[in-house]
């Protein structure tokens, strides 16, 4: 006796295809946490990242403020007058620069670094987010020095010149970039020193918005603004750093110290006193708080943050980086020693 064939039944097929429905939606789940996991993960990368970029960028240029080439100013028969000029400034005098004055007048040079206060206001810095500080770094450029010809041809900026004829009573000269006004020579005492650096002021701040235009994106930034060509210029560094805080090593040993920061102390304790603290201060503490750029669901951080200082409490739905440095003013610092 024959048999007929086999063959699936209708409770079968539906069987099948439910669990076939299963597996593909068990796997879309997999999928999308994957995706989300891997987003989230991205997210926090970029956050440490841009915090440590901002930490490295702040400290490397700190770590160069007070340079002035083979320039000393604690060789100077009279010890020199130091400014705290505007930040803003953007010309050789507001800048607190007079190096033209002869002795027994003392010459003049803007401090190293000097803070902003985060209630301290500048017309320089817009957008800047309430409750943050910033700090204002000078020097003179690091890179090859250039001919008094390419000084020349960009006058708006400020440069200086350095005697390296021992008869030179004047042993540097900061000006704009005209070069008849450069006359200091080199060892020979024959020939000019044609060799100039450009000088430089940069003020950091965190502003509220990255691209602040029409209301502005939203997302806090690392910004520094630097005078170029006679024109301030403004670049943003690093996203999501939402604030900063610093705190000043000083130098409090009898004059002339040793370099050594015996305190820490705020832009406050600093801005006002008498006399000029900020040529003291030989270090500096960096607290700087990153957030992501993009909110986390689910997330609610409820942690406070003693950002130097200050406590920060932010309750919202942001991830977050605290990072802590100290940079070493070694120009100034190692004058002192």
């Amino acid at each position: 006796m024959s048999t007929g064939a086999g063959g699936f039944t209708l409770v079968d097929i539906l069987v099948a295809l439910a669990l076939g429905v299963l597996f593909l939606l068990a796997l879309t789940i997999l999928f999308s946490r994957n995706t989300g996991n891997h987003s989230e993960l991205e997210r926090t990368v970029r956050q440490v990242e841009s915090a440590r970029f901002a930490v490295d960028a702040l400290a490397e240029d700190i770590m160069h403020a007070g340079y002035y080439s083979e320039f000393n100013p604690n060789t100077l028969i009279d010890a020199p007058a130091y400014q705290t000029p505007d930040p803003c400034a953007t010309n050789v005098a507001a800048q607190g620069w007079n190096t033209e004055v002869v002795s027994p007048v003392p010459v003049q040079i803007p401090v190293a670094v000097q803070g902003v206060a985060a209630g301290a206001a500048a017309g320089c810095l817009p957008d800047r987010l309430d409750g943050t500080a910033a700090i204002v770094v000078r020097r003179a450029d690091t890179g090859p020095a250039i001919s008094l010809a390419a000084a020349a041809a960009a006058p708006d900026n400020l440069y200086i010149q350095i005697a390296r004829c021992v008869t030179d009573t004047q042993r540097i000269r900061a000006a704009s970039g005209d070069a008849g006004t450069f006359t200091l020579r080199q060892p020979d005492c024959a020939t000019v020193n044609g060799a100039l650096r450009r000088l430089m002021q940069r003020t950091y701040y965190i502003a509220s918005c990255n691209d602040c235009d029409a209301g502005g994106d939203g997302i806090p930034t690392l910004k520094r603004v630097e005078m170029i060509n006679g024109v301030m210029h403004r670049v943003s560094l690093a996203e999501g750093i939402e604030n900063m805080q610093l705190e000043y090593g000083l130098d409090t040993s009898a004059a002339p110290g040793d370099g050594i920061p015996d305190t820490f102390v705020t832009a406050v304790d600093i801005t006002g006193a008498a006399p000029n603290l900020w040529q003291n201060v030989v270090a500096v503490r960096l607290h700087v708080l990153a957030r992501s750029t993009q909110a986390t669901p689910g997330f609610s951080d409820v942690r406070t943050y003693q950002v130097g200082t200050v406590p920060v409490t932010p309750a919202d739905d942001f991830k977050r980086t605290l990072m802590t440095t100290t940079a070493r003013l070694y120009n100034v610092g190692g004058r002192r020693e």
